[in-house]
């Protein structure tokens, strides 16, 4: 049975995006997942029919700024992590000795040992370049801005291993730092933020809630308890509550 083209194009795109940089995916479905269960519980609270109106009105709107929130910052501390790791790495920080020794390999004459790579991709190309645009464009090196197409050729599988064994080094640590973004945004940032907010929501609701409060004491013109006698005449309009702003 042939795969359906809608299937084969979804596939082909999750490849594309994702193949080589699985913390970007684990941001992405760390957020829709997040997205998914808010929207899950909106409908809980939606739909629940022990809860009356008035207590929906209440609730919805908290759990709405809770949804956004959770969503907000799981992406948002997530991404920020991954981006800063991928900077990292691309800056020629943190790389394994394995990466290290795949680029001495690409001119050993020049490097002895993996403490020397930096003799080939020296810290002035790293200021201008990423170390991955640097191997896939080799000629952008300053080492070999000289040299001409076929002593390129001699060089490209030795930088095209280096840039292999790289890519899956930042692959490891974008998933890593992908995993410790999402536990601390999901258990320390995002419970403080989405508390405050749900704070400073549930305060309004319950200055709302008296201004409606105020609004039909003063509508009914309530005066006291018990009716005033005759005798009372004069004060029987007295509203206590016309100092009340509404």
């Amino acid at each position: 049975m042939q795969t359906p083209k809608f299937m084969q194009n979804f596939i082909q795109y999750m490849f594309d995006h994702y193949s080589k940089d699985g913390g970007k995916l684990l941001v992405h479905m760390g957020a829709l997942g997040t997205l998914f269960g808010s929207v899950a519980q909106l409908m809980a609270v939606a739909t629940d029919k022990k809860l009356d109106k008035d207590q929906k009105k209440f609730l919805l709107p908290q759990e709405g700024a809770d949804a956004v929130v959770s969503v907000f910052m799981t992406y948002t501390v997530c991404d920020l992590i991954k981006k800063l790791g991928d900077k990292i790495v691309e800056s020629g920080k943190l790389l394994t000795d394995e990466v290290a020794d795949k680029i001495i390999k690409i001119k050993p004459d020049i490097a002895a040992n993996i403490n020397e790579w930096k003799k080939i991709i020296t810290p002035a190309d790293l200021k201008k370049f990423k170390l991955s645009q640097l191997l896939k464009e080799p000629k952008l090196i300053k080492a070999f801005q000289n040299y001409d197409d076929t002593a390129l050729s001699k060089i490209k599988p030795a930088v095209n291993a280096a840039l292999e064994t790289f890519e899956t080094h930042k692959n490891n640590v974008g998933i890593i730092s992908t995993i410790a973004a999402s536990v601390l945004a999901i258990n320390v940032i995002t419970p403080y933020v989405r508390n405050i907010i749900a704070a400073k929501l549930q305060k309004r609701a319950l200055k709302q809630e008296a201004v409606e409060i105020r609004k039909r004491q003063i509508t009914e013109n309530i005066t006291q308890k018990r009716p005033l006698p005759p005798s009372f005449k004069a004060f029987r309009n007295y509203n206590p509550y016309h100092n009340i702003s509404v």
